[in-house]
């Protein structure tokens, strides 16, 4: 089998049963792999009602089929299961050489279910998966069960997935480390994770992967970074890194400053992009098989915090621990985001949740007696380090703020609620949505909720195709004002919904979404290298029903486990709140009109939320009780 491993291993952590069995067909044409391969099998594992922290809950890993290839950033895996923070589908996308490995190792997907009755970890190793005792990694952060597995073992280049104390102690907020860095997931993954005494999914591989066409994926590779190195996105990461996103948005009045009360950042030059290039950067790495050099390491060199070091610093890491606590120390974000990895916390709903709770200290809805005698004062960066402890270890004030803005709005009570910027139980991430108006229907729209990476709209900052080809834009007659106003709204609704199928087959194909976010996420660039690997002859339009049946399957779960129709909107500060400062100014979200573009797009009913039989029959999916 061209491209596949053709395993998945399926563990019962309960019963301490191994099964592996093959990767099917009928998942392949469907699916074709990776998160399509991932949702697929969450929708046929998990009974609907399901106790996320329950044994029937499944944590699902899975790779696509261009893994461990030369195909450029061909290293990533998704990780998922049913949220304990939105009750809903969760997944996560991670890089570094775990994804890759686990193909080398034999196997296209894990799925565990049930619940060990001790800590323990899975051996993933050629073909083969051993659960092993884990009693003396239980307690230890993400970095030190990653060595300490390593030197169990031997092996250096052993590929670690754990968690840290917040997945243990079952935080909602609690994320999924891969390679000590890279973060695999919001939503609960790592809570997901630490219910079945799960500590860490180790893997070592030493499989070929068979390859159709060699010849022609190393010349369609070369293509590919020649087009790749073309694109200014290539420079920009390569050159500044990722916070070059959060100086975009503070320029366009879009940042999120003091939880969203202002556009911009008042102290915005003092966490911009060229303090952390300037004073903290030690140079770029990438993940295996990218030709983006994009990830940047930094270290502390004096003071308090000399020798701290972390790296993979993303624009929501300034935006979430800089402009919406209103931080103007860099150090305290650096640091915050290395705590925030050791722990196995999500730093974006980590982030956002502190800056609700700075609100809510702010306007007297809590107060001394509330937080443990902490003060939440805005950029206090003692308090949100000491935040950050409490929630991952679930203590104090913790506990309330490790089940995130939603619940901790519904505890706090006097209208707190309009001001918890989330939808669906999950934080909104980077973009304020008044000032995108396509983005903030993505954050509405998203099946895991408040995310960008589902449609990732890069369209809307004028990039072409950006998610967006200019041949369905003209065929489904969507105007010029998508790209060149932000403010807009016609339109948009048709574009998300197109930018989500395109980007869900880059998920398929377990590719960078940053490095495949311009011309290497177009449907006739991923058939191409796609056949090189498999053979199998996809064309661009069943490319995209693959990515239209994995939006829709999404759904499907989501309408089983009882969301509504109403659950697709926003908080009310964006839609009622204008911004009072910046180039976005006097904005609001226009999220209706959208929103009927939108399902009128998916072909779904306004009122219900449910995708019609007509749709349904047309990707081959079965309907759920409305």
């Amino acid at each position: 089998m061209y491209g596949y491993a053709g395993k998945i291993g399926f563990v019962d952590l309960s019963k301490g049963r191994v099964s592996i069995e093959s990767t099917s067909e009928q998942l392949i044409k469907g699916y074709i792999g990776g998160h399509g391969l991932l949702i697929r099998l969450l929708y046929d594992t998990v009974p609907r009602g399901a106790d996320p922290y329950g044994p029937e809950n499944a944590l699902i890993f899975a790779i696509g089929p261009v893994n461990g290839t030369l195909v450029p950033s061909s290293n990533r895996f998704s990780v998922g299961g049913k949220s304990p923070a939105t009750g809903l589908m969760v997944s996560g996308n991670a890089g570094g050489l775990w994804g890759s490995e686990l193909k080398w190792a034999g196997f296209d997907a894990l799925v565990v279910t049930g619940r060990a009755t001790k800590p323990c970890y899975l051996l993933v190793e050629d073909g083969r998966i051993s659960i092993l005792p884990a009693a003396e990694l239980w307690g230890k952060d993400t970095e030190q069960t990653d060595v300490l597995l390593k030197a169990a073992h031997g092996d250096p280049n052993l590929r670690v997935a754990c968690i840290g104390q917040g997945g243990e102690n079952r935080v909602p907020l609690a994320t999924i480390i891969g390679d000590k860095t890279h973060s695999g997931g919001r939503g609960g993954t790592g809570a997901v994770m630490g219910s079945k005494n799960l500590k860490a999914v180790a893997v070592r591989g030493h499989q070929d992967v068979k390859i159709a066409d060699p010849k022609g994926l190393f010349e369609e590779t070369q293509r590919l970074i020649e087009i790749l190195m073309s694109e200014p996105h290539y420079w920009r990461y390569k050159d500044k890194g990722s916070p070059s996103g959060t100086t975009l948005y503070q320029e366009t009045g879009a940042v999120t400053a003091y939880n969203g009360q202002y556009g911009q950042f008042d102290q915005f030059d003092s966490v911009g992009r060229e303090v952390y290039l300037n004073r903290y950067s030690l140079g770029t790495t990438s993940c295996g098989s990218c030709p983006l050099p994009g990830w940047r390491k930094y270290v502390i060199r004096e003071g308090r915090f000399a020798g701290v070091w972390t790296d993979g610093l993303e624009n929501s890491t300034v935006q979430c621990f800089g402009t919406k606590v209103a931080n103007p120390n860099p150090e305290i974000v650096l640091v915050a985001h290395q705590m925030s990895n050791l722990y196995g916390l999500d730093e974006i709903s980590v982030g956002v949740t502190i800056a609700f709770a700075m609100e809510c200290f702010q306007k007297g809805i809590i107060t001394t007696k509330d937080t443990g005698g902490l003060e939440l004062r805005w950029g206090d960066g003692e308090v949100i380090l000491k935040l950050i402890d409490l929630i991952a270890h679930d203590q104090g004030f913790g506990k309330i703020l490790g089940q995130g803005t939603r619940k901790a709005a519904e505890r706090f009570g006097h209208e707190s609620e309009k001001f918890a910027l989330q939808v669906k139980g999950l934080e909104i991430s980077t973009v304020d949505p008044r000032g995108y108006q396509a983005w903030a229907l993505q954050y509405a729209v998203s099946s895991r909720g408040a995310h960008h990476m589902r449609a990732y709209s890069t369209w809307e900052f004028g990039e072409t195709p950006g998610g967006l080809s200019e041949k369905e834009a003209k065929e489904a007659n969507i105007p010029d004002t998508v790209r060149k106003d932000r403010f807009s709204v016609k339109g948009k609704g048709k574009a998300v919904a197109i930018a989500e199928n395109a980007r869900a087959v880059v998920d398929c194909l377990e590719l960078c979404k940053t490095v495949a976010r311009q011309k290497l996420g177009l449907y006739e660039n991923m058939a191409k290298v796609l056949n090189a690997v498999t053979g199998r002859g996809w064309t661009e339009e069943e490319l995209r029903k693959v990515g239209e049946r994995k939006t829709n399957l999404e759904r499907l779960f989501n309408l089983r486990e009882g969301m509504k129709a109403t659950d697709d909107t926003l908080p009310w500060r964006v839609l009622h709140e204008p911004l009072e400062d910046g180039p976005s100014k006097g904005v609001v979200v226009n999220l209706e009109p959208m929103l009927d573009e939108y399902y009128e797009a998916r072909n779904w009913d306004r009122a219900t939320g449910h995708p019609r039989p007509e749709k349904l029959k047309e990707l081959g999916l079965d309907p759920v009780d409305p």
